[in-house]
């Protein structure tokens, strides 16, 4: 929610403005601005012209939160409620807060507060949707949004990104193309698939993709020892055209780049996909390696892969034995947590980006 447009009360009523109001629409441009420190003098301004302002209260809570300053929001928000019990939009702030201090039942009880008010507020139905998930309860949690699927706005986004976040955490590749072919209008049953960083692999080595559909493999590697369609790197595939593809493949490939080059290579994997198009990026867990790394176990085996056994220091920074042979190819130079491969792949320009972490260090 805009914070202009939180104005049930002084700021968007369509009176004359008073001095209270006047600085909340001017702490309201400084916060959406992100100048938090002036936002906040404009409604402590506010305050001091009329202590029971309830926007007043509200917006510092929001401020508050914005600045990471949860505990303090909490009390702020409250008396917004206080002074304003029939606003919706000051629960569901409150329940958001809750959400994000863990307290879940709270949380859920604020945001059933806020459509008891207001039975069209949508935000308060992703905010129990979100719980649900968060406590594994999917089916829940897609049926709290499946009524915002209908709606044009931002709000059908997020309830899309959510209920592709449940299909991902519980079924199959198969059945999240699936779901994606239905919410796109794209079919996911055969096309042509972008095989990046390829070495001597072919979709076959990922039975549950080559099982998907029918695909035409594209094999694209800048080593040309290993015979790939394409020589090139995934900085530069301009041998690709836009949109030439419908699936993009890259498997632990692009944490053997710089971290700079990262949003190039990201952005090319979205500049050849066509218009709905899939990536699908599969790279270490290196959250999971560094919980071996901190246990003092940096040698020893995680596990055995084709190449023979991988320790915690081939993901951190390649495998030793390719390295070794003279293969710098291998070397790994960045990392990623769920949250920054999700965060790189939404920076790239895809809408939608879920991030599992699998058994075997992995995440895709």
């Amino acid at each position: 929610m805009r914070y202009g447009e939180c104005g049930e009360y002084g700021v968007n009523r369509g009176r004359e403005m008073t001095d209270s109001a006047v600085m909340l629409k001017a702490g309201i441009s400084f916060h959406e601005r992100g100048n938090l420190d002036q936002a906040n003098a404009c409604y402590q301004s506010a305050l001091e012209a009329d202590p029971e302002c309830a926007d007043a209260w509200y917006l510092c809570g929001r401020l508050a939160m914005d600045a990471g300053l949860l505990e303090d929001a909490e009390p702020l928000l409250l008396r917004s409620i206080e002074l304003a019990p029939k606003i919706a939009n000051y629960p569901l702030a409150l329940g958001t807060l809750r959400a994000q201090l863990g307290q879940s039942e709270a949380a859920k009880e604020c945001y059933e507060n806020a459509l008891a008010l207001n039975p069209s507020l949508h935000q308060a139905y992703l905010g129990l949707a979100r719980l649900e998930f968060g406590e594994g309860r999917y089916d829940e949690a897609k049926a709290l949004v499946g009524p915002l699927l209908s709606l044009p706005d931002a709000e059908r986004e997020q309830a899309e990104a959510l209920v592709g976040e449940c299909t991902f955490a519980t079924d199959s590749l198969a059945q999240l193309l699936d779901w994606w072919a239905t919410a796109s209008g794209v079919p996911f049953d055969s096309g042509k698939v972008l095989h990046v960083g390829c070495g001597p692999q072919t979709l076959a080595s990922f039975p549950e993709l080559a099982s998907a559909g029918q695909w035409a493999e594209l094999r694209l590697d800048i080593d040309p020892s290993v015979r790939p369609d394409l020589i090139g790197t995934m900085t530069d595939m301009s041998a690709v055209e836009s949109g030439a593809v419908k699936l993009v493949y890259s498997s632990h490939n692009i944490e053997h780049l710089q971290d700079h080059e990262v949003p190039l290579a990201l952005a090319e994997f979205f500049r050849v996909l066509m218009p709905g198009g899939v990536a699908i990026v599969r790279v270490p867990d290196i959250q999971a390696v560094c919980e071996m790394v901190a246990q003092d176990r940096l040698y020893d085996t995680a596990y055995i892969s084709p190449a023979g056994p991988i320790s915690p220091i081939d993901m951190l920074f390649g495998l030793r034995r390719a390295i070794e042979k003279g293969n710098y190819y291998m070397r790994h130079t960045t990392g990623f947590t769920a949250t920054t491969l999700a965060w790189r792949l939404k920076e790239a320009g895809f809408r939608l980006a879920f991030v599992r972490r699998l058994p075997g260090f992995e995440l895709s």
